[in-house]
């Protein structure tokens, strides 16, 4: 997400509570202000309440660790609900992650929101196609670039079985023999 995006989010908010506030005074019969309060009160709460996506974190508190430059980890015991448990790469780095935990220790294990589809997405199909078209644009360049990388350099430490399996990973992540 990028910061005009986020800010006209913000502005879309006000603009639905500000129309939503409007239209429910006029039902009732009621002082817009009235109705704009109790909006933002739901709003309010929202921010306030736990939320199963954001690991068990508030709204509030992502924002705010985001704003600090704190780094939003994510809980021990929700570990295993960031990675896919049909991909042996991914059950690798959950299985290290776990390892890396001990008491009063964190295990580093971030995460950030930046959702595959944004609200726009839903409203803009075709931008929607067009923005992922070049993202695998860039993904298939990156991918030869390091492919190209990998095959300049000899393969060093093949010896040590840890690093054999990583370089295998590897090796299968850039063959495409591996899909996320």
């Amino acid at each position: 997400m990028t910061i005009h995006e986020a800010t006209l989010y913000g502005d879309l908010v006000h603009y639905l509570r500000d129309t939503c506030a409007t239209q429910i005074a006029e039902l009732k019969g009621t002082a817009v202000e009235f109705e704009r309060k109790t909006l933002d009160e739901v709003i309010r709460t929202w921010f306030f309440t736990p939320q199963d996506q954001l690991y068990g974190y508030t709204p509030q508190k992502v924002i705010r660790n985001e704003e600090l430059g704190i780094e939003n980890v994510i809980p021990a015991d929700r570990l295993g609900d960031m990675f896919d448990h049909d991909c042996p790469i991914c059950e690798a780095m959950k299985n290290d992650a776990e390892a890396d935990i001990t008491e009063g220790h964190s295990h580093g294990w971030g995460f950030g929101l930046a959702p595959d589809m944004s609200l726009l997405d839903g409203y803009d199909p075709e931008g929607w196609e067009e923005r992922w078209r070049i993202e695998e644009e860039r993904m298939e360049t990156h991918r030869s670039e390091m492919k190209k990388e990998a095959e300049a350099f000899p393969l060093v430490g093949a010896d040590d079985s840890e690093t054999a399996q990583q370089v295998s990973q590897q090796q299968a992540f850039l063959d495409d023999d591996i899909s996320f």
